[in-house]
């Protein structure tokens, strides 16, 4: 039997030591990676992003008043210089003034007694006609194009009555090239509007057709007037034509009753007014009152859309 060393014990400990301290090493590296059940799994470092709400219809509001269609209104300016004219005249200024036809002269005076210019007649009468007519398109006079090529050198495109006067012209209502006057190559729109003037451009509008023949004899035996040889020939269709209208008459409206014509006597603000109240033959003519009481267009019924059906549905 062999007999130990003395130092096989002590080499024998320290070898023991030796193989706890590795085991108690491999037991602290496992706890080192061993799952912390205070963290659970490993986190996820995004931000979760909540869902998008579905919009939902909103209510309506039933405190809400619903905003009305607007409709057609006139103006209800009056004039505060109109104490001195008739009550007949004034109502006829303010009718017209009321469906925008007339304007004042400056602030809130009318000026009836002044004088009208032929640019401004020419603009109130394109206006009184397509307001009278607003819903007969056949009637209505076309405003000229910036476009169209004057007729006038005195009215260029930029004169603020252009499409006005260049329109009554192109439908043959004011004298110019365009009806074989080749002399007409001015307005004059600042001028002084005379009688013959009115008689010329307003009559053609009341009669809407050929105007009749008419002679010197006639205009004497008709009217009367004892100044009739001074009365320009172009005028004496419209005359005896305007005569025909008996109280609607546009010189008996404007003037009552006279027998002397004086064809280049200029038309004042309040005669020319009265002019443009009536439009039309006394039969069926308009006045401004009555555009003012007129009803209003019915709207245009809506037809309800057809309900589809099995039976009638598109293949």
């Amino acid at each position: 039997m062999v007999q130990k060393s003395s130092s096989f014990f002590p080499h024998l400990i320290i070898g023991l030591c030796a193989l706890l301290g590795a085991c108690s090493g491999n037991q602290a590296l496992q706890d080192r990676f061993a799952a912390n059940p205070s963290l659970g799994s490993s986190p996820n470092t995004t931000t979760p992003v909540s869902p998008t709400p579905t919009p939902q219809p909103t209510e309506p509001d039933s405190t809400t008043t619903p905003t009305p269609t607007p409709t057609a209104t006139f103006s209800t300016g009056t004039f505060s210089d109109l104490e001195k004219v008739g009550d007949r005249q004034r109502a006829e200024i303010e009718d017209l003034s009321q469906l925008g036809i007339v304007q004042a002269k400056t602030g809130q005076e009318f000026a009836p007694q002044s004088n009208i210019s032929r640019g401004e007649f020419a603009r109130w009468l394109f206006q009184a006609n397509n307001v009278f007519f607003a819903n007969q398109p056949s009637k209505q006079i076309r405003p000229a194009s910036s476009n169209t090529t004057p007729l006038f050198t005195d009215v260029p495109p930029s004169h603020p009555d252009f499409a006005q006067i260049q329109g009554l012209a192109d439908a043959g209502l004011i004298p110019s090239s365009l009806t074989n006057d080749p002399s007409a190559t001015q307005f004059r729109p600042g001028a002084p509007l005379t009688r013959e003037d009115v008689v010329r451009w307003k009559v053609p509008l009341d009669y809407r057709r050929a105007l009749p023949n008419a002679s010197l004899e006639n205009i004497k035996e008709t009217w009367g007037f004892q100044d009739a040889a001074k009365i320009s020939p172009n005028i004496w269709p419209a005359l005896a034509a305007d005569f025909q209208n008996g109280d609607q008459s546009n010189l008996k409206r404007m003037f009552g009753y006279i027998t002397i014509f004086q064809p280049q006597r200029p038309v004042t603000r309040e005669e020319a007014a009265s002019a443009l109240w009536f439009l039309g033959a006394q039969a069926d003519g308009l006045s401004a009152k009555d555009v003012i009481n007129a009803p209003a267009a019915p709207s245009p019924a809506v037809e309800p859309e057809p309900t589809v059906t099995p039976e009638n549905s598109p293949n």
